[in-house]
């Protein structure tokens, strides 16, 4: 169509295990090149006034005796299937509608003029129909569905707008590009793949932390291959510090560095060249901080007070922004033995469960951190908050650490599932993992990310 332009404002995200059943039920659903076609319903997200993403909540894929005619030329399906599609994931929720199909071939796919007839008529329907007004967005794949066009008509259809599409959580594009020969840091990793190594390299990470955990973190993520990163911490080096930090040293804390200054340089010794990293020597609230933290692919929070993992859970579901929080805990039991604990959680993205429904934040705690410091120091003598830090052991945060750099790879590469949200719990010295069950995080009612109470206009 002639009116069709690029716009970088919408995009829609599938989540890599999504992706792989649906692309897998999409191949199946035909004998030889015949076309096929399937079905995302999706919730829209708002992020800003131009920029909007869309993340699938179901999808349907027909089965054979689901079409009037399939053949390499074009296909239609039947009027009973449609009535299905409208009874079951339209006129129960708003969710918009994408419709993906592939054309037969293996070059550049690009939409025919019947597509843009049957679409333009489809958009209308959608749209008039339906108190939610719902909107078509459209996809053609070559048959191996491995190059591919999407679009987002206007209501009226007469007009329609460039969609980004990732068959993953992040912004990342999934070309083949081959890293340079001479870049042998990587050469153990390469069995998970090139395009994996180079989706790392183009990753943006906020770490909200450098602490003993953040810091080991961003070391090891950064070994693995993330060049990019937002550092956002207010606090520096101590003395106290230094049984938990990697390379700090006495001369550092003397001198009181940043600690987003002292894992920059762990960063920077890794790649003395090709890195790129921001730093924020301010707390998450800070006014420069929210913008830098939108722009990011990930969050990750290694805090070890409530009111930043409030705030980093917040801007998680406000821009749609995956996040991953660490945390780690010691106490000792009255006849002396210890009790450790390390915590990986991953709240699903844009709501269903966060970090306030899995009492992983003390909603009173964050209010208190949050208040004037007179009232802190009221609040503190009255016995509301401890007055000693909790106690922390190097080898312990490692764990911690170790586990959410390995999240991160199983989610970047799609071998672990997170759509529903992951919450594993290590006790030692047990010496054991528990998966806690994310259906008894889920609140509908929670102030902070039930999507009823959220803006998705």
């Amino acid at each position: 169509m002639n009116n069709f332009h690029k716009s970088p404002d919408f995009s829609l995200h599938i989540p890599p295990s999504m992706w792989n059943s649906f692309r897998q039920a999409m191949l199946s659903a035909r004998k030889t090149n015949e076309e096929v076609i399937g079905f995302l319903f999706c919730q829209r997200h708002q992020i800003s006034k131009r920029q909007i993403r869309y993340f699938p909540k179901a999808w349907v894929v027909p089965a054979p005796d689901c079409y009037e005619h399939q053949s390499a030329y074009g296909l239609a399906l039947k009027e009973e299937f449609h009535l299905y599609l409208l009874e079951n994931y339209l006129s129960k929720g708003r969710l918009d509608v994408v419709h993906v199909h592939t054309h037969a071939g293996q070059e550049t796919p690009c939409f025919s003029c019947v597509d843009d007839k049957y679409e333009s008529e489809y958009a209308r329907f959608l749209s008039s129909n339906f108190p939610d007004k719902h909107r078509l967005i459209s996809g053609v794949f070559d048959e191996s569905m491995q190059q591919s066009e999407f679009r987002i008509w206007h209501k009226k259809g007469n007009s329609c707008e460039a969609v980004n599409f990732y068959p993953s959580w992040f912004e990342i594009a999934q070309e083949q590009n081959c890293l340079p020969e001479s870049d042998l840091m990587f050469a153990r990793q390469k069995v998970f793949g090139e395009v994996f190594q180079r989706q790392l390299s183009e990753l943006t990470v906020t770490l909200i932390g450098c602490g003993g955990i953040g810091a080991v973190f961003a070391e090891q993520l950064g070994r693995l291959g993330v060049k990019k990163w937002l550092l956002v911490d207010p606090d520096r080096l101590e003395v106290v510090n230094l049984n938990r930090m990697p390379g700090a040293t006495r001369q550092m804390a003397d001198q009181q560095w940043h600690k987003v200054e002292y894992v920059k340089q762990l960063i920077k010794k890794i790649y003395s060249t090709g890195s790129c990293v921001k730093t924020i020597p301010n707390s998450i609230e800070h006014k420069t901080a929210e913008r830098e933290i939108a722009a990011s692919d990930l969050i990750v929070v290694a805090t070890d007070n409530h009111r930043s993992r409030q705030v980093a859970q917040e801007l998680a579901l406000k821009y749609m922004r995956p996040l991953v929080c660490l945390g780690t805990h010691i106490d000792i039991k009255p006849d002396g033995v210890p009790r450790m604990y390390c915590r990986v959680t991953v709240p699903p993205l844009g709501g269903g469960w966060c970090l306030m429904c899995g009492n992983i934040i003390n909603l009173q705690r964050a209010a208190l951190e949050a208040a004037p410091v007179e009232i802190e120091n009221l609040a503190s003598q009255a016995g509301y908050l401890e007055g000693i830090n909790d106690p922390a052991v190097f080898w312990l945060n490692s764990i911690c650490a170790s586990t959410g750099v390995g999240v991160i790879q199983g989610m970047v590469s799609g071998f672990l599932n997170v759509e529903e949200g992951l919450d594993w719990i290590y006790q030692f010295p047990q010496c054991q993992w528990q998966h806690t069950n994310t259906d008894y995080l889920k609140t509908p009612d929670c102030y902070f990310c039930s999507s009823d109470d959220r803006d998705l206009a």
